[in-house]
């Protein structure tokens, strides 16, 4: 079950309908349940939850998990077991492996990776001397390189006393070579004595901590980097990570247990939450077909998943500028999506109004290159190539068009830049039309009964003459487009 649209994985009472709404933009996106695990069944859902055994050894990590914990992992109920509601993990004084302690550590690793979205868990810590409690993330694949080249994510982390909980990530190179950025929340509490829930927001540019609701820590995308990608400025944090959940013991960062520190103590998950922000038509209403549509009006949603951009920003700076589509203030009026390039594309939500043939324009401009659109729908292709000329500027706008057939109801558009490497063009608007009305030869013009040679003459002496029932596609003028819908009709038995 890796990142894709519309997954969510609940237990029973987990079933929420909650949206959180954010702003984005000029246009309200919503957050809305991706996952969640209310752990209240008689099991940990192991569908979900993997243990990770041991002393971290058997997965390429030095003995003591890379930190010089004292503790050694098990799936035994002896140290991770689900009751009354609560997910208990429980350290212990028990000896096994040639350590002195066990606990447990669970992880979500090929059972639930995503990329972005707000992560929450509400927890009561334990309290003690060499306690270290976490709910952190780690990625899935590490395509940047080993620890911390590809990142980690703490979402929560505390130790010893928990009169402060942290929130970290870390990145740059791999070890010893990284580097980390976090934030810490101390106001007075004892974490140990209630449950309180404990939330990162994560973004494609911006990472942000959370107690209770209350921020007490962010970091942008400037602030951190990946010495294996030292020109994309989102990596490391841009691909699929996974949540991990665990108590550990002694280490580093608290030190050893001594006389004090209580035997057994338990970490306590009320529960565990992942909200994203859905695929949704821009302004929340699908777009209408026939009917016109703004090209910088693409969908809501994440980099990659509603839109992709060869570039992080919006470098024409106008209009969504929280977005990486690069829009700019259009000579024709209102806004322009700029300078496409090889293996751009944008989704629309579409609400076609009557399935059948439709006319599909769209409004270009190429200074030097030109370059080729493909259509597809729901992700089949419904258009093949279609060639955008140069125009000899950005904005010297021309209009394309082809004919597809589209089915009725609510569909996901999307525009490819399908050209090579090197060319690039801007749209200003994508534009549909019906024009399979029938065949009632009162309906278009020309109309004379019997289809042959002479209607196609006709036309066309209609069409050189301005003559309005030349006018096929309706839209007032006399265009190539109004030759192209007629050939269409005629070749159907039309009109």
């Amino acid at each position: 079950m890796n990142e894709k649209r519309g997954f969510m994985s609940v237990r029973s009472s987990a079933i929420i309908a909650c949206l959180v709404g954010v702003l984005d933009g000029s246009a309200q996106a919503q957050y809305s349940l991706f996952f969640a695990d209310e752990f209240d069944g008689l099991a940990i859902d192991t569908s979900i939850w993997e243990h990770q055994i041991g002393d971290g050894s058997d997965y390429g990590l030095p003995p003591g998990w890379g930190n010089n914990e004292l503790q050694y992992y098990t799936s035994d109920t002896f140290n991770a077991y689900v009751f009354d509601g609560s997910l208990h993990i429980v350290a212990r004084e028990a000896s096994i492996g040639g350590y002195d302690y066990t606990s447990a550590r669970l992880r979500t690793k090929n059972a639930l990776d995503f990329r972005y979205g707000r992560i929450e868990a509400r927890i009561k810590l334990p309290r003690g001397q060499g306690f270290w409690p976490a709910f952190w993330m780690l990625p899935t694949n590490s395509p940047y390189g080993g620890w911390a080249a590809s990142g980690e994510i703490d979402v929560m982390e505390a130790v010893n006393q928990m009169s402060a909980v942290h929130g970290t990530i870390h990145f740059g190179s791999t070890w010893p070579n990284n580097v980390s950025n976090g934030g810490s929340f101390a106001d007075g509490t004892d974490f140990s004595q209630d449950f309180h829930i404990y939330t990162c927001e994560w973004t494609p540019d911006l990472i942000r901590w959370f107690v209770d609701g209350q921020e007490y820590h962010s970091v942008t995308s400037a602030a951190w980097h990946s010495s294996a990608a030292p020109s994309n400025p989102r990596a490391p944090f841009d691909t699929p990570f996974h949540l991990i959940v665990n108590l550990a013991v002694g280490g580093n960062w608290p030190g050893s247990p001594n006389g004090s520190t209580p035997f057994p103590s338990e970490m306590l998950i009320d529960w565990v939450r992942v909200y994203r922000i859905e695929q949704q038509p821009f302004g929340g209403v699908a777009h209408a077909v026939p009917g016109r549509i703004e090209a910088e009006d693409f969908d809501l949603g994440y980099p990659d998943e509603a839109y992709h951009d060869c570039d992080a920003g919006n470098v024409g700076s106008s209009y969504r500028t929280d977005v990486d589509v690069d829009i700019q203030p259009c000579s024709e009026g209102g806004f322009n999506v700029g300078w496409l390039c090889e293996g751009e594309w944008l989704e629309y939500t579409i609400d076609i109004a009557e399935a059948g043939t439709h006319d599909l324009s769209v409004r270009v401009a190429s200074q030097t290159t030109g370059g080729t659109i493909r259509f597809e729908l729901d992700g089949l292709d419904i258009s093949g190539p279609v060639s955008v000329p140069v125009t000899g500027g950005w904005q010297t706008w021309t209009t394309i068009a082809t004919h597809v057939e589209l089915p009725a109801g609510e569909h996901v558009l999307r525009l490819n830049n399908a050209s090579d490497a090197g060319f690039a063009f801007n749209l200003n608007y994508i534009e549909f039309a019906r024009i399979d009305q029938g065949c009632n030869p009162a309906d278009l013009a020309p109309a004379f009964g019997t289809l042959d040679f002479f209607d196609v003459l006709a036309f066309l002496q209609y069409f050189a003459n301005g003559d309005a029932r030349a006018d096929v596609t309706g839209d007032g003028g006399h265009d190539f487009f109004d030759v192209l819908a007629f050939l269409d009709l005629f070749t159907n038995g039309c009109p």
